[in-house]
């Protein structure tokens, strides 16, 4: 979509905290998916440190030269396509104004406390003086970042914690979504969700160019919600899965090309531009895989690293952050080879940054959960 990043963010982690557990009639959980979130999350990661040794670096980069850092801007799009796939997949059957309202308090619930936490966080470090020491912030704009609606802050519409441009994205289709259940689109929730945002889109065109909300409503990169849509509408028709070696072959062919298709993305110059062709297609047909494996087991590991992939998407400019200030004032950029860095770096901070789940995000989910009383799953 053509969109300037600053260092600290790159096209990623739109991100809903999905907690895998499926509707009762359906009795299944989708471990591949879980996955998917947390290897999204670690090409965040991988990325930033990529672009840091890129913009600060003088030594040459194996990694950097190839573009590989860049395959980070895929990781968004995996987050969008499997947030659509979700919210369809999980409310089959739902419908009417009770499930609709119920939803959208479940949306906010997983998106905005923790959001928020961090977001404060940040701020009590810029009015301590301890970070973003150039930055100002008028109220207008710190009150906008908290509400995730897009406020143009001179340079971009992102919000005060950067990643947060992702989320506006999510809420927007939450509540977009949340209609088609208040109207009892049971059956028809995708034609609803593409007239829904064709309209939102040339609505968007007439707006002031400058406004937040014509940035939100006109960005093809809402596409990625649709192709979630569509592959739940592909993955509830199917058969219930036989376990044979050649049905087991076909979502892993479909990941796989899938994961051709990113790599090819290193060759294209700007493929971002185009990012719900270059980006959004491989997202789809890995999501649909993923889906098709259903209850297939999954390294333990990896699960967990999809649990605490929000926390990680929002914690991990804080690792980054101290990880530019040792290396600026010891002139570490200078001498250090970058991809001796790069990966261990990455590895690092995806590991420091899950303690934040265990620490931060489970405890306030689980505790919100208990006194709304509202479940974790749709």
């Amino acid at each position: 979509m053509g969109k300037p990043q600053p260092l600290l963010t790159i096209d990623c982690v739109g991100l809903e905290k999905i907690a895998i557990v499926i509707n009762a009639n359906r009795g299944t959980k989708l471990p591949g998916i879980q996955v998917l979130r947390g290897i999204a999350a670690s090409l965040v990661v991988f990325a930033h440190y990529a672009g840091c040794f890129e913009a600060f670096s003088p030594r040459y980069s194996w990694i950097v030269s190839r573009r590989l850092g860049d395959l980070g801007n895929s990781g968004v799009d995996i987050f969008f396509v499997i947030s659509g796939f979700i919210m369809v997949y999980t409310t089959s059957g739902k419908a009417g104004p009770s499930d609709a309202w119920v939803f959208i308090q479940r949306r906010a619930l997983r998106i905005y406390p923790l959001y928020w936490f961090w977001t404060t966080v940040l701020l009590s470090f810029w009015a301590t003086g301890f970070a973003l020491k150039t930055y100002h912030y008028s109220t207008l704009y710190m009150i906008n970042s908290y509400l995730l609606i897009p406020y143009f802050n001179g340079s971009s519409f992102d919000p005060v914690l950067v990643q947060g441009w992702t989320l506006s994205f999510e809420m927007l289709f939450y509540l977009v979504f949340s209609c088609a259940l208040f109207f009892k689109f049971v059956r028809w929730k995708l034609p609803f969700l593409l007239v829904s945002f064709t309209a939102l889109f040339f609505l968007g065109g007439i707006l002031s160019p400058d406004g937040g909300m014509r940035y939100l409503l006109t960005q093809p990169i809402i596409i990625d919600f649709l192709y979630g849509a569509l592959v739940a509408e592909i993955v509830l028709r199917l058969p219930a899965p036989r376990n044979s070696f050649y049905q087991q072959m076909l979502p892993i062919s479909l990941m796989c090309l899938g994961g051709i298709g990113f790599l090819y993305t290193v060759m294209i110059h700007a493929a971002i531009s185009m990012r719900s062709i270059y980006y959004g297609i491989p997202a789809l047909l890995i999501v649909l895989g993923a889906a098709m494996l259903r209850s297939t087991p999954c390294p333990r590991p990896l699960v967990f690293l999809g649990d605490a992939s929000y926390s990680i998407y929002l914690t991990h400019n804080f690792s980054l952050m101290i990880f530019y200030w040792v290396f600026m004032h010891l002139h570490l950029f200078n001498w250090v080879l970058p991809d001796a860095v790069i990966v261990p770096a990455t590895i690092i901070t995806i590991i420091v940054c899950s303690f934040t789940y265990l620490l931060v995000e489970r405890p306030m989910t689980r505790y919100l959960l208990f006194k709304t009383k509202l479940s974790s799953s749709l």
